[in-house]
This record gives structure tokens, sequence and C-alpha cells, in this order.
């Protein structure tokens, strides 16, 4: 009986650390979605891979890019990428994030990522807004940062 009790104890014991363990195992945190972001920058950038970019996007996720004018699905992310990607001597030469916690599995990274490629006259800055699922973007809208207006800058204290 006394035996029982022991063996009943390591097993509730266990069963305990596992559970804990394995909780907060699938749990995104920014710092994940950071590195997300980072490796979805060294695909465009360093290793200039359509492919490797385009499963980066979740099987339902989408794509409104800097330089198109069109909302992109499933192997349509690729062909952007395909362009996109292969822009001469592309990299990323600054970026700021932002990232906001929607639920457990769902995050908003609003970055400012500053483009420079071959041709270019001066580097682009982009706003970028990153909306990841999981581990996967589920969208990406990018446009390129407009002109400061000083009207709105002044109407919001921010000069």
């Amino acid at each position: 009986m006394k035996l029982s009790l022991i063996l009943f104890l390591i097993i509730i014991i266990f069963v305990i650390i596992f559970y804990y363990k394995n909780k907060n195992k699938n749990k995104l945190t920014s710092d994940d979605i950071s590195s997300l972001t980072d490796q979805w920058i060294e695909e465009v950038t360093v290793n200039n891979d359509p492919d490797a970019v385009a499963k980066l996007f979740c099987s339902d996720g989408n794509l409104i890019g800097t330089v198109s004018q069109v909302k992109r699905k499933g192997s349509d992310i690729k062909k952007y990428f395909d362009y996109f990607a292969s822009l001469p001597k592309i990299q990323v030469i600054a970026k700021s994030y932002n990232i906001s916690k929607v639920t457990s599995d769902v995050f908003i990274n609003t970055a400012f990522v500053t483009w420079y490629w071959k041709g270019l006259k001066k580097p682009v800055i982009a706003r970028m807004t990153f909306i990841y699922r999981n581990k996967c973007i589920f969208q990406l809208h990018s446009s390129v940062l407009p002109d400061l207006n000083k009207s709105l800058l002044k109407v919001s204290n921010r000069e």
C-alpha cells in the first residue's frame, strides 16, 4: 500500500512537470516575431530565395507588396519575390520593429524598413505590417513611407 502511494505520487509529479513544461512550448514571444521577421529579411536580401520567402507565409496568407498594386495569395506571393528578391544588390540598411501581441498565437509587427538596391537614387523607407499567426506570415502589407506632411506634424504636436 505504501509503495503504491509513493508510485502514484511520483507519477502525479511527472505529469505535473510534463504539463507545465509543455504548456508554454508553442507560445510565441515578441523575440520570436523579431527573429521570424529577420529570417524573412535574410531570405529576401541575403539568400535571394523566393521559394523560401513564400514558405514563410501561411497557406492562406496574403501579400500587398511595396512595389505592387495587387493583393497576392498562394503562388502569386512567390512570383512577387521572383522579382523583388532578385533586385540587384538588394539590402536592408535600417529596420525598426514595433511588435504587439494580439493573442497567444497572433502578433503584429509594424516595422519601418529602409531598403536599397543598385539603381536607386536614394534608399526607400517602407512601412511594413506583418501579421503573424503561429509562426507564419498571415498578411504582409507594405508601402513606401510618404513624404513628411508638415501640417499634420504641427497638429499632432510632434515637431
